[in-house]
């Protein structure tokens, strides 16, 4: 098994999960869910490894005896067991997404597709409608919403190490999209793709596929919000990539999404953040002198965080778990 899909979860098993359950199977994938203390005591699936808080602890990482408890971030521990056993691709979702049938079709490292021109904020979704409806990603600079993606003509074939999926029905918005629109229920392009180039749009966690020559950056930080740590990840692993000249894949759509039932105003709260700071973010991120090369890739991650905590985006206290992650790669190869 080369490839291993990780997801986190507080809930029962739920019909996305057996549906995951029963595709990974289906196409010899590792499965690997990571509960924390609010899962069910009597969790168990068919197919798959279940990790309670326990055996996270019996684990021989740093990350999982220092990662707090009731923190999204605990799927980093997913990500380090994958790592462990040799996985080569990764695969990450949410307890409340549905894949579809062909949701395993998007694993190929190499694609020829149309690339997207412009070096800013884009907004992907526009390019996922029909129609020229008001939607965005969560994530995106609010004032970036009306960027369309423009495409070179040429068409590139390449190698993607990193690849978003977008996902239909109550896709990934914000909180601000949410309060405005009370009924959501977004039909996407199917089977389409394009590359990002050097285009900066926001990564999430809720369909994305990483190759093992990225896995460094897949950490997802600690101490901010639950609602901006695989935001935050996103544009500091982009950035990264982007520097190296390696190829992000957009594609949809493989999984529909069945949100889970959401606090809106919680929501927003945990949102500021990224309405507030991720355009200056991403400015300060691009003015860094990164070092090219995967052997760079941890380096790079610290040498990010210091700027965005010199900035005070980020707390001083989360290189305590970034370092922790840094040491739990280097141990296990990379």
């Amino acid at each position: 098994m080369k490839t291993s899909l990780v997801i986190t979860t507080i809930n029962k098993p739920n019909k996305n999960i057996k549906k995951i359950m029963n595709l990974c199977k289906k196409n010899k994938s590792k499965l690997i869910i990571i509960g924390d203390k609010k899962t069910p005591k009597n969790f168990k699936i068919s197919y798959g490894c279940f990790y309670n808080v326990l055996n996270q602890k019996k684990l021989i990482f740093k990350f999982s005896r220092i990662c707090p408890h009731n923190s999204y971030a605990r799927k980093n521990i997913g990500y380090l067991i994958s790592i462990k056993d040799n996985i080569e691709t990764i695969i990450e979702t949410d307890d409340d997404n549905y894949p579809k049938n062909n949701f395993f079709n998007f694993l190929s490292l190499i694609h020829s597709v149309k690339e997207i021109e412009q070096k800013n904020w884009v907004n992907i979704y526009k390019k996922f409608i029909e129609k020229n409806s008001e939607i965005w990603p969560r994530g995106l600079p609010l004032d970036k919403i009306n960027h369309l993606p423009k495409f070179k003509k040429k068409i590139v074939t390449k190698k993607f190490y990193l690849k978003q999926g977008v996902c239909e029905g109550n896709p990934d918005v914000d909180a601000i999209y949410r309060l405005i629109n009370d009924e959501i229920n977004i039909k996407f392009k199917n089977n389409y793709k394009f590359s990002l180039g050097k285009a900066f749009s926001p990564i999430n966690s809720q369909n994305t596929i990483w190759s093992k020559k990225i896995f460094p950056l897949m950490y997802l930080p600690v101490t901010c919000t639950m609602r901006a740590t695989d935001i935050w990840r996103g544009i500091i692993a982009l950035n990264i990539i982007l520097n190296d000249d390696l190829g992000v894949l957009v594609f949809g759509t493989t999984m529909i999404q069945n949100r889970n039932i959401h606090n809106l105003k919680n929501d927003l709260n945990q949102e500021i953040p990224l309405f507030k700071d991720v355009h200056n973010a991403s400015l300060i991120l691009k003015k860094l002198k990164l070092k090219k090369g995967s052997k760079n890739y941890s380096k790079n991650l610290v040498k990010s965080y210091k700027a965005l905590i010199k900035n005070k985006i980020f707390e001083k206290q989360e290189l305590k778990y970034l370092n922790a992650w840094i040491k739990d790669i280097s141990a296990l190869g990379l």
